[in-house]
């Protein structure tokens, strides 16, 4: 196992709950699972910020995981979040996983301050030294502004030789080159800012993990195929229309009601309540439409 598990595209998968939001639906992530793999998802990223991954108890997270990794069977790698600030939590959790048999773990960001690559480091090398499993890094919007990786820091994770890639929360372009020339193809970058998945590509991103490839991961994976196979054109057409898409998504009620509405045998509820307004569910309407324009009907 390797970097790779970062190329094409990796969805960040919400977590399906039953009715009543009270307990994880493990028959809605077998189905959600058996749609990502139909629509050539490459990998599932589970318990994520989409994913509800701070609403979730740890109990939850591992069954998370289970379900994910009994769904896909081996036919697509399933990483997953260790959404705690601390060493010990995220280590433990990441063993559990491993007795599930998650691909990787996918280790949020510390928040101790001062935030220097040092400081970061250490935790980084921490987590490393206790756990067997392949290690990715989340850098989480929230904390942006003083936890981020440097080229420095990438360099020494990669020469640690547990930490094969990372998902960008930052869009930014500059930084991304950096980290790539210095890792020598040995560390994968994920782009999450969907304004910036064809840019990203040309400047050397590995893949793509954007949260509204729940909602419509077949284009995304045409867009990554498009660009591997030097399809300038076509990639830039996807990206055009993703683009008009992600307004539509980001004023939409959401991707589990985009999922229900599409068919999928998964419930709305979500452990972050709020009233749903006309204008998101039009929003909503128009997306599903064009969704199931684009998948023939079905």
């Amino acid at each position: 196992m390797s970097f790779t598990l970062t190329h094409g595209s990796v969805p960040p998968m919400v977590t399906p709950m039953t009715e009543d939001a009270a307990s994880i639906d493990r028959d809605g992530i077998a189905a959600l699972v058996e749609w990502h793999i139909e629509a050539g998802t490459t990998g599932l990223f589970v318990v994520c910020s989409t994913g509800e991954m701070f609403a979730l108890n740890q109990d939850e997270m591992v069954e998370t995981v289970e379900s994910a990794v009994i769904s896909a069977d081996g036919r697509i790698p399933i990483i997953a979040g260790l959404p705690f600030p601390d060493v010990s939590r995220k280590a433990e959790i990441a063993k559990r996983y491993e007795t599930m048999g998650a691909d990787g773990g996918v280790a949020l960001q510390p928040f101790e301050n001062p935030a220097d690559d040092e400081t970061m480091y250490e935790h980084y090398a921490r987590l490393a030294d206790e756990v067997k499993i392949p290690l990715f890094i989340y850098e989480h919007p929230q904390w942006q502004s003083t936890h981020l990786l440097t080229p420095t820091l990438v360099d020494r994770l990669v020469a640690h030789g547990r930490y094969f890639g990372m998902k960008d929360c930052t869009g930014d372009l500059s930084r991304l080159v950096a980290m790539v020339d210095v890792s020598e193809g040995k560390f994968g970058v994920m782009q999450a800012v969907q304004e910036q998945l064809l840019p990203s590509l040309v400047c050397g991103a590995t893949g793509v993990c954007a949260t509204a490839s729940n909602a419509y991961p077949h284009l995304y994976r045409k867009l990554y195929d498009a660009f591997q196979a030097d399809d300038t054109q076509k990639a830039y057409e996807l990206q055009t229309t993703m683009r008009v898409l992600l307004d539509m998504y980001k004023a939409s009620s959401g991707p589990k009601h985009i999922l229900n509405r599409l068919g999928l045998p998964i419930n709305t509820a979500t452990r972050h309540k709020r009233k749903i307004t006309e204008e998101q569910t039009q929003a909503t309407n128009l997306l599903v439409a064009f969704v199931k324009a684009e998948l023939g009907g079905h």
